[in-house]
């Protein structure tokens, strides 16, 4: 029914350069595509990264692939904008598995930004090893919605340390990791300001992993809910860097997170939709018809031009995010932004696919359902859309000028008279 339908490319020059990094460091970003590809199925199905996945001259390159250029890491990923076409070329190979890729993950922001010199090194340094290593970042919590500075995980000063007492849910890669930075609490009546976070080792008494949630889609990224009773944690895991101030709070690293976060998990959204196109593209050259006899050649074209548009748009508002942060300008708004429009194209896409597929397209291309699931779960990471769309109202009622306003340019005969005093 359709002969030829072209799609959507990314920029090849940026993925060019970020493939032949890895090539250097051992790692063939092709090869690893296919390898998530190849066990994608399995994994969704048990939630598990399959043992056949790992290979050992893989696993040092993965372990490095987020850690900061200063503490071994590639140096041609340290550009957010590289992380994110990485992000967006392995997620179109299988998402949940691009999120549960070993490295320090969403921990490496929050801790750039709150430890001191040696915490960073002592916290980067156990990425340098052959066996796989993550670390999570655990903020969330049961009853608190969307304000996370109305946490309830409390910190307690003891004379060895500090006690840590809560719950924490939603932590990606929470059950597998080695190292939790978790935000807790001194005194809840100072709301953010008494907010600290600490580096926790895995296996520390107190520390539980009561359940892995059961997820719609991205199963492999798994949702851990961790518990924190009476868990001892030595002075040394309160991330500090010795010249705090005393309205510094850790609830900034905590922004800067999300901040940094954002546009990357918006890129993984734009490698499943640009997978879902390519899938839809693939059943209608093959001779599949859409599920409506009504759909004629023309509006499956129409529909597939639109959903490039969506996809170019989306994979465009990721780059000019991550550009605005390697070039350290505040991104609060672009992130979510970026965050809210990639979540809500990643479910109205899924979503058209399935329709135009039917159940013989579903039955051919499986992907397809597979990545709708995984679009359902989009919208709750990382702050729903309606907390992204919340903080960007707030936001643009404080800016003084908006991330789409053009700056306006007046010529000198065009200033008005200087009044005088």
């Amino acid at each position: 029914m359709v002969r030829q339908v072209r799609g959507f490319a990314g920029d090849g020059t940026v993925l060019d350069n970020v493939r032949a990094a890895l090539a250097a460091s051992g790692l063939q970003l092709d090869e690893l595509a296919h390898r998530l590809r190849e066990h994608s199925a399995q994994a969704d199905q048990t939630g598990q990264i399959p043992e056949p996945f790992w290979s050992r001259d893989v696993v040092r390159a993965l372990n490095l692939h987020l850690v900061p250029t200063a503490h071994g890491g590639c140096p041609q990923l340290e550009s957010l904008a590289a992380r994110a076409t990485l992000m967006e070329h392995l997620a179109h190979a299988d998402a949940a598995l691009a999120l549960a890729l070993p490295g320090p993950g969403l921990a490496m922001p929050p801790v750039l930004a709150l430890a001191s010199p040696e915490q960073q090194r002592t916290f980067f340094q156990r990425f340098h090893a052959d066996t796989p290593r993550w670390a999570a970042f655990a903020i969330t919590e049961p009853d608190c919605g969307s304000d996370a500075t109305a946490m309830r995980t409390k910190a307690t000063r003891t004379a060895q340390g500090w006690v840590l007492n809560g719950t924490k849910c939603f932590i990606t890669n929470g059950a597998r990791s080695d190292q939790i930075v978790t935000f807790a609490t001194i005194n809840r009546r100072q709301g953010r300001f008494g907010i600290r976070a600490f580096a926790v080792a895995a296996g520390t008494p107190g520390l539980e992993v009561v359940r892995i949630e059961r997820m719609v889609g991205l199963r492999a990224s798994q949702l851990a809910v961790l518990s924190f009773t009476d868990c001892e944690v030595p002075e040394e895991s309160l991330l500090a860097r010795g010249d705090e101030r005393a309205l510094d709070d850790a609830f900034a690293g905590a922004q800067y997170a999300w901040d940094y976060f954002r546009p990357l998990l918006s890129s993984v959204m734009v490698g499943t939709c640009r997978r879902v196109r390519d899938e839809l593209a693939a059943y209608l050259v093959q001779g599949g018809r859409p599920a409506s006899p009504r759909c004629g050649v023309a509006r499956v074209h129409a529909r597939l031009l639109d959903i490039d548009r969506r996809i170019t748009a989306a994979h465009l508002l990721c780059q000019h995010t991550a550009w605005k942060a390697d070039n350290h300008i505040a991104t609060s708004m672009d992130a979510s932004m970026t965050k809210a429009y990639a979540s809500r194209v990643a479910a109205q896409i899924t979503h058209e696919a399935l329709e135009l597929a039917g159940l013989e397209g579903l039955a051919s291309h499986p992907a397809l359902e597979q990545c709708y699931r995984d679009a359902k779960a989009y919208d709750i990471m990382e702050g729903t859309g309606e907390l992204q769309r919340l903080m960007i109202a707030r936001a643009a009622q404080r800016a003084a000028s908006l991330p789409w306003d053009a700056p306006a340019t007046v010529s000198a005969h065009q200033r008005p008279a200087a009044t005088p005093h």
